[in-house]
């Protein structure tokens, strides 16, 4: 049994921890409020369920990537369709041009760098940030002994969406597969037909904007570069380090 005295310092304890939190919250450094058309975004945001399967800030589910950095890689094209069009597990809510906007809005909101980034980064070019970051960094350094193709075909690739998808050096959470064994799991013309034309039968739709056939050849020479030098990038990844999320900083009462 408790007696009455340790119940009062058990509920003293309890007001004192409820105080200093309501004390931190009230005292943390806040962002700028959301925008009328920022709030408009989260409405849909919250209405739709969308936390049921993405994160934000590492609060929601893991069937979808985390959207905590989606502003900043993710394009009015691809946004637009995906939203209206769906894509693998993800249904399409069929959203006016208003909506859409306003939802692109809020993810811009969303995407504050200096707060630190997401799991499975989808945006964001600030280097050495979340894990495409990180690996940017290494395959910067490795690049520099490659040939020139590889790295045209690099460049190719990060100038889609594909990272929005695909992690390095491991199958995503959304079902992406490791692209550094790609070209082990397909045959040169099935990957070239892959690339051109995207699988939308496993969820993976054409690339936005479409390859050229120049393209095609340095992507490929990319994926087969980066198959040979796996062992030495993962090695590289494991030692890099990523910054966090700046927890406190967070404006968690907008979001």
């Amino acid at each position: 049994m408790v007696d009455g005295a340790t119940k009062k310092v058990l509920l003293a304890c309890l007001v004192t921890a409820f105080g200093v939190q309501t004390a931190l919250v009230y005292t943390d450094e806040r962002q700028d409020p959301l925008s009328e058309k920022e709030l408009r975004g989260r409405t849909l945001w919250h209405e739709n369920a969308c936390q049921v399967c993405h994160q934000i800030y590492g609060q929601g589910g893991f069937l979808g990537p985390d959207l905590t950095n989606a502003a900043s890689r993710l394009d009015n094209s691809r946004l637009e369709s995906l939203l209206t069009i769906g894509s693998g597990q993800m249904p399409a809510y069929h959203f006016s041009a208003e909506e859409i906007s306003d939802l692109s809005a809020y993810l811009v909101a969303l995407d504050q760098p200096q707060l630190g980034r997401g799991q499975l980064r989808l945006g964001g070019t600030t280097e050495g940030t979340g894990p495409w970051g990180a690996f940017d960094l290494v395959l910067a350094n490795a690049l520099r002994e490659a040939p020139a193709g590889v790295s045209a075909g690099y460049r190719a690739f990060k100038a889609r969406p594909c990272s929005a998808c695909h992690i390095p050096l491991n199958d995503s959470p959304v079902g992406a597969p490791d692209l550094s064994l790609v070209t082990e799991r397909l045959a040169l013309g099935e990957l070239r037909e892959v690339l051109m034309r995207g699988r939308p039968q496993a969820g993976m739709p054409p690339p936005a904007p479409p390859f050229g056939v120049s393209e095609v050849d340095e992507v490929v020479e990319f994926l087969s570069w980066l198959a040979l030098s796996r062992e030495s990038l993962e090695a590289a990844l494991a030692s890099s380090d990523t910054p966090g999320i700046e927890w406190r900083r967070i404006p968690w009462w907008e979001f």
